[in-house]
């Protein structure tokens, strides 16, 4: 039978192991969820962003190398598609 003193000192590995139990069940939950409910994504598309996927195009037409040049263009292309996008009609 187990003391009290083993009882004390194994109450901090039942709650690590109770939350990495946790996170894994979470983690688990939330990447079935990726899918998306509607249609499918274009073909090669991992992104839903429409913008996202028009400027990777443009990237990779250039041949931007992974790298720092690459992040900053798609950050800049992102930056201008998000400001020319057409402000949403208020609903009724």
């Amino acid at each position: 039978m187990l003391n009290r003193k083993q009882i004390i000192a194994a109450i901090p590995t039942l709650i690590l192991s109770g939350l990495t139990m946790g996170s894994i069940v979470i983690s688990a939950v939330t990447y079935g969820d990726d899918e998306p409910s509607g249609s499918a994504p274009a073909e090669g598309a991992p992104h839903h962003n429409p913008a996202w996927a028009a400027c990777k195009k443009q990237a990779d037409d250039q041949k931007l190398a992974p790298g720092e040049a690459r992040h900053e263009f798609m950050r800049s292309c992102l930056k201008a598609a998000k400001a020319s996008a057409p402000a949403p009609a208020p609903s009724t």
